[in-house]
């Protein structure tokens, strides 16, 4: 799929009017934060998205809310604000906020007039729920809400799912799109997944796979084949890109745990990278991503920057690390979102055919606000039956239909 300059926009940029953006904000749920990263009655939480900045905060009774950061009085930061039972109080003037965006008092108002003059402060109004260890927000406007993302993670006990997340220097679709990139972890990672091995190192040796879709309400479902050598037999994965940027990766080995990826806007050149490691058969235990006890910053980015190729390890390289950085898997990507640009130009791509899985998640989104422009934002919510969602590796016999793997 050839991609205009227009196009790269309109799938990219997400601040003010920006199309894509209005419609993020009204159909989806957002992760926010890491539930345990929400102190009851502690300090708020300064949140980014879509270049607007907001806060959210548990009160000291553990219920979660998110405001617009700047106070509608003087514009002070409510990250400052004190987090007490009635809600937060900004330190400069003494107004109070409750968890849904309401004005419960402005103390140095006219005593006789204060009720009223609450109802007509202009305040932005926005949802919090939380699901899966995670708080999730809705920024958008109106009364019906959109259906909460219920993926595989979601209705776990927590020693099942572990959650972090790191904001990244670029534009939030260059993290989605590693996400459903195969012929990546031939070369990049071929030395984590040596060291971790399981059945992903069948795809080390095949830099080309068989990609095979299926059209899904939320976006496709697709398989990498690969065959295994001298056996007669093909090595499968099966993953899932659901809309707008869920990524349901499978799991390396069949009673092994599998990741959900989220890469969300922060504004046009910034996203947090969401990591859900999660195993729906037992107790998580230890991994390459619940070695940290940072939620908001992990994993690592890579340990330089341009001037020094970001940080490259060469003489690892020379040692026999494949990509020369050996932090974690995830900073072997970060490196290379940071590499092509804030935004990537894909105007100037040369792709091939193993970059189907790319083309058609691009197709997907730009179809989607394509859609939406022209429906004036009345588009209405797909229903989606998240926990049928199945993302599977298998070693078959030639003879099996993947589809049919689970």
């Amino acid at each position: 799929m050839a991609i205009t300059s227009h196009e790269n926009d309109l799938i990219t940029r997400v601040e003010g009017d920006a199309p894509l953006g209005q419609m993020l904000r009204q159909h989806y749920w957002m992760p926010a934060a890491p539930s345990d990263a929400l102190e009851a009655g502690g300090k708020p939480f300064r949140l980014r998205m879509f270049g607007k900045d907001y806060v959210l905060f548990r009160n000291p009774q553990g219920e979660v809310g998110v405001l617009d950061e700047a106070c509608p009085h003087r514009l002070a930061s409510l990250a400052l604000a004190r987090n007490e039972p009635e809600g937060l109080q900004c330190i400069y003037h003494g107004w109070r906020f409750d968890t849904k965006g309401n004005v419960v008092d402005v103390p140095n108002a006219d005593a006789r007039v204060r009720e009223q003059f609450c109802k007509n402060v202009r305040f932005g109004k926005y949802k919090a729920r939380e699901l899966g260890g995670i708080a999730w927000v809705w920024l958008g406007q109106g009364e019906i809400e959109p259906p909460m993302p219920e993926l595989p993670f979601t209705e776990l006990p927590k020693n099942q799912r572990f959650v972090t997340s790191v904001e990244v220097p670029t534009n939030w679709l260059q993290g989605v799109e590693a996400t459903m990139d195969t012929s990546h972890l031939t070369f990049l990672h071929s030395s984590t997944i040596q060291i971790q091995g399981g059945t992903r190192k069948h795809v080390l040796g095949e830099g080309s796979a068989k990609l095979e879709f299926e059209e899904k309400p939320y976006g496709f479902r697709y398989a990498a084949i690969r065959n295994v050598k001298a056996s007669g037999q093909r090595y499968v994965r099966v993953n899932n890109f659901v809309m707008p940027w869920y990524s349901v990766i499978c799991a390396s080995d069949d009673m092994g745990p599998g990741t959900v990826f989220m890469s969300v806007p922060v504004d046009d050149v910034t996203h947090r990278a969401w990591f859900v490691h999660f195993n729906v058969h037992g107790p998580l235990g230890t991994t390459m991503h619940t070695l940290s006890n940072d939620l908001l910053n992990w994993p690592p980015l890579p340990p330089g920057g341009p001037r020094d190729n970001w940080g490259q390890d060469r003489g690892m390289m020379q040692r026999g690390h494949f990509s020369g950085f050996p932090q974690h898997l995830a900073t072997e990507d970060f490196a290379m979102f940071m590499s092509q640009g804030r935004i990537a130009n894909r105007a100037d791509e040369q792709l091939c055919d193993a970059d189907g899985a790319i083309v058609r998640l691009r197709r997907v989104i730009l179809e989607r606000v394509q859609r939406y422009q022209q429906s004036e934002g009345k588009v209405g919510y797909n229903p989606i039956d998240y926990k049928a969602i199945k993302s599977v590796a298998k070693v078959i016999s030639e003879s099996e239909d993947w589809r049919a793997v689970s």
